[in-house]
Order: structure tokens, then sequence, then C-alpha cells
């Protein structure tokens, strides 16, 4: 038999924990997102993006740790009615008009209700929501007229869980092309997210061999902390 080290056997205890959190009564319960008034369910919106982030919701207030939310259960391009932001232009469709039609509505009316939500039951400040990406897009135009990949400069929200308010940290050139000033990196991020929720950004963690791992290189950006 193979001997296992201490944290290979906290993994065993830790994918025992997941499998008991879903199994919970509490946490079935979440996903029961018809008990929520319809009401509230329109003001969300009728999309996957909106119900999904009323299930966070849920998720949250049944002890659930962390939760992502897709925008779509597509990367999108093609419909100015569902999908997600791969917006570089297909065919005959562009991207502006499904940004305009499509994902900018979305967006304006679910994440504010979620935000709203959270505060009205008390959770915002205990919650922290990162509205991003993984990537920004081209500064110039493709010739789908639309825009493709781009790594160098994009931006990422932060609201709730100890996040100064009304706060706007760094600039990007006139054309949105590189940082202008107070670049952040994603290490960077990795780190201002893992100090915002308490935890050391310079932790360690260890694999199956006992070799310790660093949870993040970057330093976390202390303006953006209320």
């Amino acid at each position: 038999l193979l001997e296992f080290s201490e944290q290979a056997r906290g993994l065993d205890d830790y994918y025992k924990n997941a499998l008991a959190m879903l199994n919970s009564p509490r946490v079935r319960e979440a996903f029961e997102i018809e008990k929520e008034p319809m009401w509230l369910r329109e003001k969300y919106g009728r999309t996957t993006y909106g119900q999904g982030c009323l299930l966070a919701r849920r998720l949250a207030e049944a002890g659930v740790k962390f939760t992502t939310c897709y925008f779509s259960n597509s990367i999108g391009g093609r419909s100015k009615t569902s999908g997600g932001w791969d917006t570089h232009g297909f065919d005959d469709t562009r991207m502006y008009p499904i940004v305009e039609a499509y994902h900018l509505p979305v967006t304006d009316q679910t994440l504010p209700t979620l935000l709203e939500d959270l505060e009205q039951r008390g959770m915002l400040d205990e919650t922290l929501v990162v509205w991003m990406g993984e990537f920004g897009r081209t500064p110039k135009i493709n010739k789908n007229a639309s825009r493709d990949h781009w790594p160098n400069c994009y931006s990422v929200l932060l609201a709730g869980g100890g996040v100064k308010q009304g706060y706007i940290h760094g600039k990007s050139d006139k054309h949105a092309s590189e940082p202008a000033e107070d670049p952040v990196t994603p290490e960077d991020l990795a780190a201002t997210i893992y100090y915002l929720l308490g935890i050391d950004p310079k932790a360690h963690i260890y694999d199956t061999q006992d070799r310790p791992l660093m949870i993040s290189s970057g330093e976390p950006v202390m303006d953006v902390v209320a």
C-alpha cells in the first residue's frame, strides 16, 4: 500500500467535507430557487446570469463560501439574445449591436440587483463580489467590426467584503491599450482577494509530496481596502 502524507489525508477529508456539504439539507434547499418571490426573480432577470446570481445569494445564505456565476451557457458572439462575451464577430454578426442589445442591459439589470439584495439582507459587508473576465478586448477593431482578446489592459469590479466604496484604482492610456497609472497584475488581484477574505496572501499549501506551494506571488492593493 502507498503511504499517504498528512497533506494527502487532509485532501481526502476535504473531499468528504465537500460531499457532506452537497448532501446537506440546507444547501439542497438553497437550490430551490422557485421559493423566491416572483417579483425578485424578475428583478434579477430571467437570464442564466440573472437567476445564477440569485442562486449565488441563496448559496451564500446557506453557508457556501465560494460561488462562480457564468454570464451564459455558451461563449456567445452570434446572438443578440444569448451567449457570453466572446464577441469577436462571426459571419454577419458584429460585436457592438450584440453588446448594446444584450450584454450591457443584462449586466445593468442583474449586478446592481445582486449588490442591493445583499446589502438589504445585511450580507454585503461580509460577502466579496468580484465581477471580471479573464482578459480584456483589443483597443483596435478587427475586420468584423469587433474586438479580440487583449490581456494587457482590462478592468475588474470589486464590491462588499471590505472594499472601499466609490473608489477607482489605476488608469489606462487613452486607447485602453496599456495601464497608465497604478497597474495591477493578476497576482496582485489574487493577493488582494485573499487579503479581503482574511487569508494571508503569503501562506503556503502543500502537495501530496509535502512540497510547499505559494498561494500567491503578488501584493495586496491596499488602496482598495476600506
